[in-house]
């Protein structure tokens, strides 16, 4: 649990809160709680049992004849005054909201369902938590949320398989996710949009080749300083807890859905049956086409039925609902005689469209009625779409079905507005919020704010945190269903999840900048918070690709550090790097929590690996300087070529340590990874030998990798700063949708 200080304001930040007479004193023992009649129910006082005792408070119920005994008394329903009743219903879900009077006898939390009145049992338990002297002033709360669903995007498994094994939340086991589910609730957040990509991490017992039981991976050895294959299994697979942790979910008040491809990396299926993938032709393989996001022929019958088995075994495992994404743009679709003679008269992605529908069609048919299901669909170029086209296939797609992707910030936020009119705000659970997912496929980079980028990057990246804020608050205003925070990453990582707890509940209280003061704070307290706070905006974000002109641009980040402009912004990243790492290490050393040490830890190695980077960059642009100006300075030259090297092995080291999957995969053919530090040396090393000799030739040839999921992303190119330079209209009130919309 993150701590609370007497500086720290209750997060999310509530709504309305004015101050009452007196102040209430916390129990020197025992508190006594009482639950009304109306939601007396053992499940519920299980669960605020368990939060106060996460708080180091032991807590007995009264019975409700005994209301006067009670330090908090909680009513819901008809046992709402009025008064309460008019201050909910004026709320934007007055379902989720809750009334909380502090007075000197007590407590009391007023509700008119369970989950508003636990939202309320989370705020008074922060307010106690920071209590001065034991005292927590008398007030009046009137709190709830702005959106109907806050849904956060964690993974469960990312790829795994095809371009990974796993790493980070992909490793936890049932008792972690469960103190992460624990941190939901107390930011208000009530549903994850949980990513199983790849491999199933559960049982299947239908089509057991398809989880990710036993997976050869190698990894680093420090002990011996060699990689060595191991075999890996998920952790659900060696003490399932997945149906275990959606109950405890469910308990709180928190929805789980099960977000996987649509017809991609659906379980192993393509992996280790390769004969029911896509049919790519002979032309096209010639004209560089690769395996279109591992596809299958959905023509096949034996594919069909495989998909089918799949989402009803999902379902079996309690989740609440099944969320599809469609792949991005597509180059070519199956070549098979079946696939051509029904979807050869339309363009590839018109043809993906159309299977997309077909198969969320037949998952309707097997799936409960109240299992929730959404898709991520029509993201591909044009980004701007024809109102006809997108009314076509709001048309097409099956009323039931949600959407789990709308578009930014793209036109100033009339791309947004316009799918809002068309599909209907009550449809919409998410827009496009991946800066989080951003940093996860950067290779575990610390990609938070663009405000240390120079300003050509500046221009062109929008999948950040302002951009996810801004987003949030436009969905918000336009009176959407949910919104989603795909928050790919934990680690280090923190504010993104943050904000979508505190956008979708509160999503004018805190402007841009206020949100980081008030998140460093909530996070680490005052006097740490500041120095978080000071890091996570001057901590330089730098992909290894930027520091190594031979190789191809990366496609979210493609400018070079190269030349003296290059250099000198090199050289201020190492300065904020630095002091980052210094103030990390200080951080470190003091007595924080579990969730703090990680987010610091994580932090510094970020810390570490951007010093490195730096450096490397750095000492090698020094090299082409003196190779320029004054080629017979060998001596010079290879000074600062043994400095590039020796950096860029720092940082490779550094993620080797401390990174368990950190070696790129070739499971489907094509050489898959994150991490290019390799390739930077490899190149450092070919250009040095041509000019110093062959002391510095490349010792081993590395695997020339291509990024998870950079392979669909060229189209950045142009529209990336169309994108950064969008204004958010719909966030600034400036654009709202049609009153019918």
């Amino acid at each position: 649990m993150f701590p609370l200080t007497d500086q720290t304001p209750v997060f999310p930040a509530l709504k309305y809160s004015s101050p009452d007479e007196g102040s209430f004193r916390l129990p020197s023992s025992e508190w006594k709680l009482m639950l009304s009649t109306a939601t007396a129910n053992l499940s519920m006082q299980q669960v605020i049992t368990q939060e106060f005792k996460a708080h180091g408070w032991n807590a007995a119920w009264t019975d409700y004849d005994n209301e006067n005994a009670a330090d908090l008394r909680i009513v819901t329903a008809e046992g709402l005054s009025l008064e309460e009743n008019e201050k909910l219903s004026r709320l934007a879900v007055p379902g989720q909201s809750y009334v909380l009077t502090v007075r000197e006898e007590g407590a009391r939390i007023a509700a008119l369902t369970e989950i508003g009145a636990l939202y309320g049992v989370v705020t008074f338990l922060q307010l106690a938590a920071k209590a001065a002297n034991g005292l927590v002033a008398g007030q009046v709360i009137v709190d709830g949320p702005d959106v109907e669903k806050r849904v956060i995007s964690p993974t469960l498994t990312w790829y795994a398989g095809y371009a990974r094994a796993g790493f980070g939340m992909q490793l936890w086991n049932g008792e972690r996710w469960k103190e992460f589910i624990d941190w939901c609730l107390r930011h208000k957040v009530n549903a994850l949009n949980v990513v199983m990509y790849g491999f199933w991490p559960f049982e299947f017992p239908e089509y057991p080749e398809t989880v990710l039981k036993q997976l050869p991976v190698q990894t680093w050895n420090e002990e011996t300083g060699q990689w060595m294959e191991v075999s890996f299994t998920h952790p659900n697979l060696l003490e399932p807890f997945l149906s275990d942790l959606i109950r405890y979910a469910n308990e709180r008040g928190i929805d789980i859905y099960a977000y996987i491809g649509l017809n991609s990396y659906s379980g192993g299926y393509a992996v280790r049956h390769p004969e029911m993938r896509a049919v790519l032709s002979e032309e096209l393989k010639q004209a560089g086409h690769v395996n279109n996001y591992d596809s299958l022929c959905t023509s096949k019958p034996e594919v069909r039925n495989y998909l089918i088995a799949s989402v009803k075994r999902i379902e079996e495992l309690g989740f609440n609902g099944l969320v599809f994404e469609e792949s991005e743009e597509v180059q070519w679709f199956c070549q098979c005689e079946d696939c051509q003679r029904a979807y050869g008269h339309l363009p590839p992605n018109e043809a993906k469209h159309q299977v997309s529908v077909d198969l969320l069609k037949e998952y309707i048919k097997v799936l409960n009625p109240d299992t929730l299901i959404g898709v991520r669909w029509l993201r591909e170029p044009p980004i701007v779409k024809e109102v006809s086209r997108l009314t076509y296939w709001a048309e097409q797609l099956p009323e039931r079905v949600q959407l789990f992707w709308t578009p930014g910030l793209e036109d100033d936020d009339r791309e947004f507005i316009k799918w809002v009119n068309i599909f209907g705000r009550e449809r919409i659970y998410s827009r496009n919020c991946e800066g989080s997912g951003f940093a996860a496929s950067l290779g575990r980079i610390p990609y938070l704010l663009p405000d240390t980028f120079p300003e050509e990057l500046r221009n062109y990246a929008f999948q950040h945190l302002r951009n996810d804020i801004a987003q949030f608050q436009g969905a918000a205003n336009a009176g959407c269903k949910g919104i989603n925070g795909y928050g790919f990453e934990w680690y280090g990582h923190e504010l993104y999840f943050a904000a979508t707890a505190q956008y979708g509940w509160n999503s004018h209280a805190l402007d841009q900048e206020e949100f980081l003061t008030a998140a460093s704070r909530h996070m680490f307290g005052k006097e740490l918070g500041s120095v978080y706070e000071r890091i996570i905006r001057t901590l330089p974000c730098i992909h290894e690709t930027q520091i190594c002109a031979e190789l191809p641009s990366f496609p979210f980040m493609p400018n070079k550090y190269i030349g003296q402009e290059g250099r000198l912004y090199l050289e201020r990243c190492l300065y904020y790097a630095e002091e980052a790492a210094a103030l990390l290490e200080y951080m470190l050393s003091r007595d924080l929590t579990k969730f703090q040490r990680e987010c610091a830890q994580a932090t510094f190695l970020m810390a570490s690996r951007m010093q490195a980077v730096s450096q490397a960059g750095i000492a090698y642009n020094q090299y082409l300087e003196v190779r320029e100006t004054n080629p017979q300075d060998r001596a010079t030259a290879a000074h600062f070529a043994d400095l590039a090297l020796a950096a860029a092995e720092e940082d490779y080291r550094i993620i080797k340590i401390n990174y368990f999957d950190s070696k790129e995969h070739q499971w489907t053919g094509v050489a898959i990874g994150e991490y290019y530090i390799p390739m930077v040396i490899n190149e450092y090393r070919k250009r040095f030998a041509s000019d110093l000799g062959e002391e510095y030739a490349p010792r081993k040839e590395p695997a020339y990798i291509v990024g998870g999921e950079s392979l669909p992303w060229e189209w950045l190119l142009e529209w990336g700063p169309k994108i950064a330079a969008a204004k958010p209209l719909a966030a600034l009130g400036q654009l709202l949708p049609d009153r019918e919309g």
